[in-house]
């Protein structure tokens, strides 16, 4: 059966079949986005503040009633869209979003081996709905920034883990790959410079430990004006004498 697919990490685009669907009206994209992006129903009365905070509770709500027409004749298939007097949704039997799946693996990622990992890793694009705004609705872009935080939050949760996997099972090369993805995203996590100092020192690389080192010390000047705690300083000597040779 067709399913209409939302890609929302990253830059967002939907498909209906594998086709792309085109929906010119900005507003009718962001509430697609936002019944997409967990799947689960929203209640109407949310959904009319979000998009209409400033306007009186029964206009906002006749609104969306007018917004969710358009979003109906914009799609393949209406049953896509669920809807009673009190809430709206996606059919999750019509309807496959990248941030719903990822929430949904990401649950049970305790249990996970690499694979799996490696798998839900792979949803994550880049932020959460890229370089959309919907610009007349400050609650809307609130909450699409902090949907933003959240994901990326749960995607440095995943990369830790798919690091240490990597890490306790001698693949240090992957691992230091996994690091750098990481600091990419969140330079200040000392942890994580730690785990590549030592890693460079695993594979024989002190001149790449030292480098780290550096690279870490550099950032916590600059951002924090402070300098590396005690065990980094440590990593980075015993590295240097080959005190962390495998």
């Amino acid at each position: 059966m067709p399913k209409l697919e939302l890609y929302l990490m990253g830059p967002p685009y939907v498909l209906w079949d594998g086709e792309p669907v085109t929906i010119l009206r900005r507003q009718t994209r962001a509430l697609l986005f936002r019944l997409g992006t967990h799947l689960l129903p929203i209640a109407r009365d949310r959904l009319a503040y979000q998009f209409w905070a400033d306007r009186p509770q029964n206009v906002a709500r006749r609104n969306l009633t007018h917004l969710l027409t358009h979003l109906r004749e914009a799609l393949p298939n209406d049953e896509v869209i669920t809807a009673d007097t009190d809430q709206i949704s996606l059919d999750p039997d019509l309807a496959w979003s990248d941030t719903a799946e990822f929430e949904q693996r990401a649950a049970v990622h305790g249990s996970c081996n690499i694979e799996e990992l490696e798998t839900t890793l792979r949803l994550y694009r880049r932020p959460f709905i890229s370089g959309f705004t919907l610009g007349h609705s400050t609650e809307y872009d609130e909450w699409a920034g902090q949907e933003r935080c959240n994901w990326e939050r749960l995607h440095q949760d995943l990369l830790k883990e798919l690091l240490e996997a990597y890490y306790n099972q001698g693949r240090y090369a992957e691992a230091i790959k996994v690091a750098h993805e990481y600091l990419r995203t969140n330079v200040l996590d000392e942890e994580i410079h730690q785990r590549l100092i030592e890693l460079y020192a695993l594979t024989g690389d002190r001149a790449a430990a030292a480098n780290q080192y550096q690279t870490c010390a550099g950032a916590l000047r600059e951002e924090l004006g402070i300098t590396p705690l005690r065990r980094t300083k440590y990593l980075y000597w015993a590295a240097l004498e080959g005190k962390l040779s495998p």
